[in-house]
This record gives C-alpha cells, structure tokens and sequence, in this order.
C-alpha cells in the first residue's frame, strides 16, 4: 500500500468522540415486544387508545425501523445486535453470541423473562399454554447458550403470573424481558387486543417506586417487524431490505414528555441504550458501535440527529456467502458531504448519508469501515465491522426453510442464493410440484402462505437461454 494511501486512511480514520448527548444511569430496564404492525398501523388507530395516549405522555420513535422480518431473527438484533438465526422454529439453546444476558450477568444484576402464557419456568417447548399462544420464537433471551438448561438460567424464563409474587416481595429484576401470548399481542389477535392486555398490565409496572417521579426505570414496547410482505423499510428514503417502520415508546420518569424523536433507529440502538444505562462492560454485536438513544432524555440539550455512524448489516463477526449487502446510515449534527466505504483499505464507494450497496469481493476476512465528512471533507465518525466471505461455488444454495424443519404457522420463508460462472436470467421457487414465483435476480427472499402438510421446496436458477443450471430442494412441514 501506498504511503498516499496510508496517510489518507490515517486522517480518514482518525479517533473520533462518541455523542455528546448521554443517557442517565439506570438499574431498572424492561422490554416488552409486540408483533408485526408497522407504524401507520399504531399511531392514531382508535382501537388502540392506551397506546396512543401513552404517546402523549412519554417518548415515541417516529423514525424507528426493524432490521428484518422473521420474528427470531428479528428480534435477535435487540438482545444480541445480530442475526444470530434464521431459524423460526428451534427449540435449542446452543447459540454462544454475546447477548444481553451474558453483560448484565457480569455486572451481577437480576433479570427475568416474564412470558404471557408458557407453561413453566424454563420450559423448552416451541409452543405452549393455553392453546398453545406461547411462542418461543417471541422469547429470544431462551436459545442461547448462557440460558441452557443446567446453568440454572433457564428457570429465569418464568410465566407472566411470577411478575406479581416478585412485586410483592419487593423482588424487582434489574433487567425485564416481557412477552405478551400470541392472542395479545398481535400475532394472531388483534390490535384492540394488544391494547388491551397493554391497558391491564402496564399501569402495575408502571405504578413501581422504579417509574414513580425520582426513579430510575426505562421500558421500552418494541415491535419485532413492520406489516409482512408490504413494509420492508429501513428508513425514510431506503424503501426495502429491511424489516419496516414500527412505533417504538420510550417510557420512564426520566424520559420528556410527549417527545417525538425524528432520529432513525433500529433494534441495536434500543440494546446500545441498554447498555449505556446499564452501564454493561461490552454492548453485544454491532449495538457496541451504536449510538444510544439519548435524545429521549430529560437534560438532553439536542433532538437533533445522534452523532454516528451505524452499519446494519453485514453484522460483526457474520459468515457472508455470496455478494456483501451493506446497509450503514450516517446521522450529524452537522452536514455530512458524503459518506465513504473502505474495505482492507481499498476504496469502494461514496455515497450520501444513507448506504445500501451490495459488493462481491473475495473469500476471506474483512473489515469494512464506513466514513461520513464534513463539508471541508474532514472525517467525523466511523464505524467497522469485521466478517468473512465464504468462497463461491457454482449452485443453488437454500437457507430457509432448513432440512426437516417443522413450521408451526402456515407463513413460509423462503431464502436462498444461487451463484454461477454464468450470467443468471432468473430464478424460481417451487413448492410440491407448484411455481411460487420467479425473479430476475440472483437471491429469493420471499414469504408465502402454504397450506399445512409436509412440503418440498426446489429453488433452480436458469441461464440467459432459461436453460435450468442448478437446483436445490429441502423437506420440511408446516403445522
């Protein structure tokens, strides 16, 4: 490398200081999660007045996005700011990514998973209760390694009712992971529903000393993903490739009342605010680089953008097959001129304050850095992660459904990947001898409804003669 080229990275790269904006010390954060309702949906809806009067009176993020669709995977980026999974439908704990509970656990704080429904402390079931409204794919903190069974921290994953005996001995957990059923909170029931369950429970959490005027306690309501397979939003001006626009609520005695934050969020800035508050050692996955939420704050002197650069996919430590998607923002208080994409110090891009770029670059490691400037064309902020790319070959690969897998709702994900020394013309979807769709690219993200059975997916990818060159077929069911 050029001693040119090594001076421009040493000034592009320079240490630079995180925001000025900070959010209070905290011993006291719960999370509860709704399902599959993008913003629109939320915000003004007169079936959901609790909801919307709790915006009145607290915080809401009205520019807050889901990393991507599928509840699991989802919801994995607010626990563990990564994917972790594709996976709907595992029932086992054996994923050893950093996550939250593993950071509160080294700070010897409490936490529980209090989950609408499941029929036991610790159980390991992918469905149960009362007409089995459990969802384990809802309860995230359960599948990883640190919550096993045998490590005692199963038992934490308990069912809603405990909440009640834990507030009358004066046992509150420092850190709360709450799950209505799938009645209520909006999977299969309705938003009038959710509003409900909401309206019945909060006012107990909030009615805490920990939320009363001089406590420390944060909740936040999070939605896992926007409405399927018609909100796939990242932000305001990139309209697809993630999971959509949700409505997010900050709650505590600490947050401004009434405030609408006009930043663009995702996931792992609910987890980096966290840890932030927390005061956790490490913030997992990309959340570590995220900038908190900070402006929800009494005190804050801005509500204005939070200084940073989020990159959003590929995740930190990810194993890549295939072309590279990056996606990263760029938010100042200052005007940013451009933004800059390195990768092992090659340049490969510049963009404006929004990326989503997608790259082929070699097998390997690397680490892509972004780079935002000022109008004198000064770095202020930057932001790595470290992956790998597989190395390609020459197919159809299919990443979901997994072979055998056993779907417990009749909505299918289908991913896959094809690659070849060809150009490729198209590729379709086929399911038990039935075409679910072609498209005129490369990769297949798409989710269908099927009818419950047992099902063979093929995804085969056609040259430019749409000759078939490979295919590639998994077996699964759907319940």
């Amino acid at each position: 490398m050029s001693s040119k080229i090594l001076c421009l990275l040493s000034c592009l790269f320079v240490a630079v200081t995180a925001s000025a904006q900070s959010v209070p010390r905290s011993s006291h954060v719960w999370i509860i999660t709704e399902e599959n309702h993008s913003y629109e949906d939320v915000v003004g809806n007169s079936q959901m007045p609790y909801y919307n009067e709790l915006i009145k009176q607290y915080g809401l993020a009205t520019q807050y996005y889901s990393d991507q669709h599928s509840s699991l995977p989802a919801l994995m980026w607010l626990v563990a700011g990564a994917q972790v999974t594709t996976n709907n439908d595992t029932t086992s704990c054996y994923h050893s990514s950093d996550n939250v509970v593993r950071e509160v656990l080294k700070k010897n704080y409490t936490w529980r998973s209090y989950q609408e429904n499941i029929p036991s402390a610790g159980y390991q079931g992918l469905y149960g209760g009362t007409n089995n409204s459990y969802y384990r794919r809802h309860n995230p903190l359960i599948d990883f390694s640190d919550v096993c069974p045998g490590t005692g921290q199963d038992k934490k994953s308990v069912p809603y009712s405990q909440m009640a005996t834990d507030f009358a001995a004066n046992d509150t957990v420092n850190f709360a992971y709450i799950t209505p059923d799938a009645d209520e909170d909006s999977h299969n029931g309705t938003l009038q529903a959710a509003d409900q369950w909401l309206q019945a429970n909060l006012p107990t959490i909030l009615a805490r000393p920990e939320f009363s005027s001089g406590g420390d306690g944060i909740l936040f309501i999070v939605w896992d993903e926007g409405t399927l397979y018609s909100d796939n939003r990242c932000s305001a001006t990139v309209s697809q490739g993630c999971g959509g626009r949700v409505a997010t609520l900050v709650i505590g005695p600490g947050v401004k009342s009434g405030y609408k934050s006009t930043i663009t969020y995702h996931p792992q800035n609910v987890l980096a605010t966290v840890c932030a508050t927390m005061g956790l050692e490490t913030c997992p996955g990309i959340a570590q680089k995220a900038a908190p939420m900070a402006d929800f704050f009494k005190g804050s002197t801005t509500s204005g953008p939070s200084d940073s650069v989020t990159i959003t996919s590929p995740g930190n430590g990810a194993t890549v097959t295939g072309a590279v998607q990056l996606v990263a923002q760029a938010s100042e208080s200052q005007t940013i001129s451009q933004t800059q994409v390195w990768d092992n110090g090659k340049k490969l891009g510049v963009y404006g304050d929004q990326i989503d770029a997608t790259y082929n670059l070699a097998a390997g490691t690397h680490t892509t850095t972004v780079v935002d400037l000022d109008s004198s064309y000064r770095a202020i902020h930057q932001s790595s992660v470290t992956y790998t790319v597989g190395a390609l070959v020459n197919g159809v690969q299919i990443i979901s459904p997994t072979p055998s897998q056993s779907l417990g709702a009749t909505t299918v994900h289908v991913v896959a990947q094809a690659n070849e020394s060809v150009p490729i013309s198209q590729v379709q979807v086929w399911d038990n001898g039935v075409k679910l769709g072609r498209y005129t690219s490369s990769d297949v993200n798409q989710y269908y409804s099927l009818s419950a059975g047992s099902h063979t997916v093929t995804v085969t990818d056609l040259d430019s003669n749409y000759n078939v060159l490979h295919k590639s077929s998994v077996s699964y069911t759907v319940q």
